[in-house]
């Protein structure tokens, strides 16, 4: 039998997702998705011009208020599945299709609840990123699980990296267990007590630099391009940073924290921090005015 499934998605896994229910033919799609300034920016392709150049069926509703709602009865979808889609459902659309909610989300739960989590994984010095798949309730990703599994972080996996590498992780994730999921081979497990929840971090990071030099490196991370990136100060020179590494310089003596303290004949430059340096190796000075002002700033003594 033909089900139909309601898609709530946007960005780059509702290509993925998206691709791969269109190629079924048992499945009746229809997707519920919206363009924003995101995609332009990050370089997100919208799934709405694939619904269109594909003749699927799009809704872009600005609420999901009764009108849409009512419109979402009387498709009467079989599965309704929200992936990466920024809004709450209410329970009316819940209780809608017999098969159920079903959400994707980048955060093993009941740990890293939330609307952005990724970032969080690195600021927490995690080792790996977990993918859950869970039905959905009035609550925020706290339904009942289907299914985990975890992956590895890059040691210098950056903020927006692991935000788009997550993306394609959930996307294996759903489409490796459609089918079970459709045919509810998969038993339901309630999430235990506790968990956390996080939300967007800021969207700009001053550097303070009597932070531990592990956590400033952390800030750098998830601050990097194509975020603004984390910055600092320096005499009259505004220095954004998006890299840098623990060093472990011999001679090096505890001294004021944001003091450059070596300069490498390539351009990077070791700074204090309260425990200890880090090696800045990406970063910017502006406003550049003259050729020699990158010499005239960064140099060995001199405080951001």
């Amino acid at each position: 039998m033909r089900k139909k499934v309601l898609l709530f998605t946007s960005q780059d896994i509702g290509n993925d997702v998206f691709s791969y229910l269109h190629s079924r033919e048992d499945i009746d799609l229809v997707v519920v998705t919206q363009r924003t300034r995101r995609d332009e920016i990050y370089g997100y392709r919208a799934t709405l011009d694939l619904c269109i150049e594909s003749g699927v069926r799009a809704l872009t509703p600005k609420a999901l208020d009764d009108a849409f709602l009512s419109e979402v009865e009387r498709i009467a979808p079989d599965l309704v599945i929200c992936a990466y889609y920024p809004r709450i459902f209410p329970r009316r659309l819940i209780d809608i299709p017999p098969l159920g909610c079903i959400n994707v989300h980048p955060g093993l739960l009941p740990q890293y609840r939330g609307t952005f989590p990724t970032p969080w994984c690195i600021l927490n010095n995690e080792e790996e990123i977990g993918i859950t798949i869970h039905y959905m309730d009035e609550g925020i990703d706290t339904g009942d699980i289907l299914v985990q599994r975890c992956h590895l972080i890059g040691s210098e996996e950056t903020g927006h990296e692991l935000y788009r590498r997550s993306m394609k992780l959930c996307a294996d994730l759903m489409i490796e267990n459609f089918d079970k999921i459709l045919r509810k081979e998969i038993k339901p497990r309630s999430q235990p007590a506790g968990g956390s929840y996080y939300n967007k971090i800021p969207p700009q990071y001053r550097i303070d630099w009597h932070q531990p030099r592990s956590e400033i490196r952390n800030q750098i991370r998830v601050h990097a391009r194509p975020y603004f990136p984390a910055f600092s100060f320096l005499m009259n020179k505004c220095l954004t940073i998006n890299k840098a590494s623990l060093i472990d310089l011999a001679d090096y003596r505890a001294q004021g924290a944001g003091i450059i303290c070596r300069v490498f004949e390539n351009r990077k430059f070791a700074i204090s921090c309260v425990d200890g340096c880090l090696l800045i190796e990406d970063y910017d000075l502006f406003p550049i005015l003259r050729p020699d002002d990158i010499e005239l700033h960064i140099r060995v003594g001199n405080r951001v």
